[in-house]
């Protein structure tokens, strides 16, 4: 059971405590105003006000502290003390048959409710114990006169303990049942809701990509190698989006919102090269000028869809949240066995606070918001992820009031691959 379900089981439960209290407290208040009225000539009052005060003092401590985690560990003590509160009460009224003694019912029946046979057998040694020599005497003498107090009395208490105790542990199996169900039908929504949200934003990328070079193609009649170069663009960003829906379906049918990883020898600078050509589009409509600095190949074993996802995502923040004129440099540093990509604009920058939010699911910093830029705020988080199942790493490495910089570092291929076996893995 979760957190958000212990603390329901608990409040609920404090409440229904809540309720015994004030039902013996009112019953406590009924019986004995009859008692006191009747029987005022042989009654003990200090006995009788003491078990009464006892009741009084559970009552109170129910209300004003029944939200407190240690009150409610003491949630079999506290009808316990019911019982000696009414016994006191039972003590301080001699006739054979009181009504103190008949109020037993309500803690007695409410504990083997809440607590089953061990509650219900520790109630019964609490009576056993609290009960006077006198009372046992008179088994030894019964006549027909005691048959209420010493036979039917007892067990008509026992007979309704039995009942609550059976129920009690009957509607406890289906609340845990129920409780299981409900676990797993949230488990399952979170993961629809979370795969249908990586998804649609993951699809946004590759669609602008396509309208945009789509659109230059319409105004590009005329000039073949333009149409060409546009063309490729939508071809890629097109297969890009039918992996991403194989994805979903894949997904769909296994119950999982993790997408798989596909890794493979792979140049990182033609997925780069994509990457940017699928972004000149949004670039040009900004006046954003990009500026590459990056060797000719990088080899990774990595998922190239994937990667590309990561890519996407830095570039189409960058431009977006760029100024109109603003300038985005990628630039690459290899060690001995990673190559670390930058993605820097010449935005307006993440706030210090913001800093360590930026890849939480749907948050959005203050600038994003104040924008007329649309976003989801699942981006970051997702590049992230992705990033860290191929054994690397994204951080936001600098950001100020002249731009942000974020890096993707990725492990290298373990082996140097030549480039006549880089054609399978350029997407």
């Amino acid at each position: 059971m979760g957190q958000m379900g212990m603390s329901r089981h608990h409040e609920g439960y404090a409440r229904a405590l809540l309720e015994f209290q004030i039902v013996v407290l009112g019953a406590l208040l009924v019986v004995g105003t009859a008692v006191v009225l009747t029987r005022h000539a042989t009654l003990d009052l200090f006995i009788y006000a003491s078990g009464a005060g006892l009741i009084v003092l559970v009552t109170a401590a129910t209300i004003f502290w029944r939200q407190n985690a240690q009150l409610q560990r003491l949630s079999l003590v506290l009808p316990l003390i019911d019982i000696v509160g009414i016994r006191l009460t039972a003590f301080a009224d001699h006739t054979a048959q009181s009504g103190g003694a008949l109020l037993l019912i309500l803690p007695i029946v409410w504990i083997a409710y809440s607590f089953g046979y061990r509650g219900f057998v520790i109630c019964l040694a609490l009576v056993a114990v609290t009960s006077p020599s006198s009372f046992y005497a008179r088994y030894a003498d019964f006549t027909s006169d005691d048959f209420t107090r010493l036979v039917a009395f007892p067990l008509t208490l026992t007979i309704l303990a039995a009942a609550a105790g059976v129920a009690g542990v009957r509607i406890r199996r289906k609340r845990v049942q129920l409780a299981a169900q409900t676990a797993l039908t949230e488990q399952a929504v979170r993961a629809r809701d979370d795969l249908i949200d990586a998804v649609t934003h993951e699809l946004r990328t590759p669609l602008t990509s396509i309208l945009g070079n789509a659109e230059l193609v319409v105004h590009a009649s005329g000039q073949a190698q333009t149409v060409e170069r546009r063309a490729g663009v939508i071809v890629r960003n097109a297969e890009q989006m039918e992996r991403i829906l194989a994805d979903l379906l894949l997904a769909r049918s296994t119950g999982t919102a993790l997408l798989g990883l596909q890794s493979a020898a792979t140049d990182v600078r033609v997925l780069i090269d994509h990457s940017l050509a699928a972004s000149r589009a949004a670039a040009d409509a900004r006046q954003v000028t990009i500026n590459v600095i990056a060797a000719d190949q990088a080899w990774a074993e990595v998922d190239p869809n994937r990667i590309r996802q990561v890519l996407d995502n830095l570039l189409t923040n960058a431009i977006k949240y760029n100024h109109v004129g603003g300038t985005v440099t990628v630039s690459e540093t290899r060690t001995i066995d990673t190559i670390t990509i930058a993605v820097t604009d010449s935005g307006c920058g993440i706030a210090d606070a913001e800093r360590e939010q930026v890849f939480e699911p749907y948050y959005r910093t203050e600038s994003a918001r104040r924008s007329t830029q649309m976003g989801s705020g699942l981006g970051l988080g997702i590049s992230r992820d992705i990033a860290r199942r191929h054994g690397g790493e994204l951080r936001l490495a600098h950001s100020s009031a002249a731009g942000s910089r974020f890096e993707l570092t990725l492990p290298l291929a373990a082996v140097p691959v030549p480039a006549s076996a880089g054609a399978g893995a350029r997407i």
